[in-house]
């Protein structure tokens, strides 16, 4: 898709031509990994885990040419929906009038947490099954690729501005999220929340298959929603999408497991 919309709208894009052949290469890339994956267990490794290095890459691309259909960032429109429903910015709520250092600690620890509960979860589900592991990285790629086409059409910055007007020296976790937005992040990649999104799916999965975790899992997933507007860089309704994507990635691929974890579930209850 990428390939399609880049020589499309090859007029209106920065140096193109750059774009235009790093998604091929990603293409050939990917076909060679495939026809050479049974050929040595590490070509196979490689095969099985380049989705998650690709995630980086291709969210960090969607920050350069989420303009080029919508001329300019609706986050006007998104601010005044937040307002408009919840009477003022949601995070000034959860803030307070005074500032709570541990708060702030709190939540950013938690945002930070989303980069490493993906990747960890990709590796008990290695361990435990490639299949499963295969199914996962399936269904999380399917979630973010989704995400990222919005972000093209639908270019939302966030409220970055007011984060930096609220947050300025913390502790280690908020210096860590900084100097992952400084060097990762382009804007206009906010609506769905996209960590909202895949955080659910992976704590569907992580709950599912390794039950003895299934409160920290959720428990991530709530603290991690909650972060996203307390540190400012989503609105509300960035996380109300974001979790309904998530719901529907969770439905749509997994009605056989929900079933059998509702089955068992029942089996639990009835049994106290």
């Amino acid at each position: 898709m990428l390939v399609v919309f880049t020589f499309i709208f090859r007029a209106k894009i920065a140096a193109y031509a750059y774009h235009l052949a790093f998604n091929l290469s990603v293409i050939l890339i990917v076909l060679l990994l495939s026809l050479r994956r049974k050929s040595s267990w590490s070509v196979c490794t490689v095969s099985l885990w380049y989705p998650f290095i690709l995630y980086g890459l291709l969210y960090y691309q969607t920050g350069f040419i989420n303009t080029v259909v919508v001329p300019q960032f609706l986050d006007s429109y998104f601010m005044n929906l937040d307002v408009r429903i919840f009477g003022k910015f949601p995070a000034f709520f959860l803030r307070g009038k005074q500032e709570n250092p541990f708060l702030d600690e709190f939540f950013h620890f938690f945002y930070f947490i989303y980069y490493l509960a993906i990747p960890h979860t990709g590796v008990l589900l290695f361990r435990k099954d490639v299949r499963l592991f295969e199914s996962f990285v399936f269904q999380l790629s399917s979630l973010f690729y989704l995400c990222f086409a919005i972000f093209i059409f639908l270019p939302v910055e966030g409220p970055i501005e007011l984060r930096n007007e609220y947050f300025h020296q913390g502790g280690l976790f908020q210096a860590i999220i900084d100097f992952i937005y400084t060097g990762a992040e382009k804007p206009g990649a906010a609506f769905p929340s996209s960590h909202v999104a895949a955080m659910f799916l992976v704590a569907w999965w992580g709950s599912t298959h390794f039950r003895r975790m299934k409160i920290p899992y959720w428990c991530t997933c709530l603290f991690m929603s909650i972060a996203t507007v307390y540190c400012m860089f989503h609105y509300a309704v960035d996380v109300i999408a974001g979790l309904l994507l998530g719901v529907l990635a969770v439905l749509a691929f997994n009605r056989v497991d929900i079933k059998r974890c509702c089955d068992d579930t029942r089996q639990e209850m009835c049994k106290r």
